[in-house]
């Protein structure tokens, strides 16, 4: 039986089989951690984004700049003149004059105060 058992059979041992058995499970541990990593920093940044991102809600106080004007001269429009003194009457549609003319926002802080006080509700009509 000493040579009948067929080809002799290749001996693993040595320092290369070493370092491919420790290479390629650290290999694999590796490209895992980095895909584990690539995902999680897409998961982190996407919420960063999400935190940071501001959105209205649909019946907020908040309105642009332009729609503010808007109700503005909405409001001044149902300003009811008869019930205005004379002196009012005339500056009220001079200033009503001059937005129609060259717009909202070439009137002064102080001419808006005015036709804000001039409304209904701030009468007390």
């Amino acid at each position: 039986m000493n040579g009948s058992q067929g080809a002799p059979r290749a001996v693993r041992s040595g320092y290369g089989f070493v370092m491919m058995s420790f290479l390629i499970p650290a290999l694999a541990v590796f490209v895992t951690g980095g895909i584990a990593l690539r995902l999680w920093y897409r998961h982190w940044r996407r919420a960063r984004i999400a935190a940071r991102r501001r959105v209205e809600a649909p019946n907020s106080h908040y309105s642009s700049q332009g729609v503010q004007n808007q109700v503005d001269r909405e409001r001044w429009g149902g300003i009811k003149m008869q019930a205005l003194h004379p002196l009012n009457q005339e500056e009220v549609v001079r200033l009503l004059n001059v937005v129609d003319e060259d717009g909202i926002k070439s009137l002064s802080p102080r001419d808006r105060l005015f036709l804000d006080n001039m409304t209904l509700p701030r009468m007390g009509v």
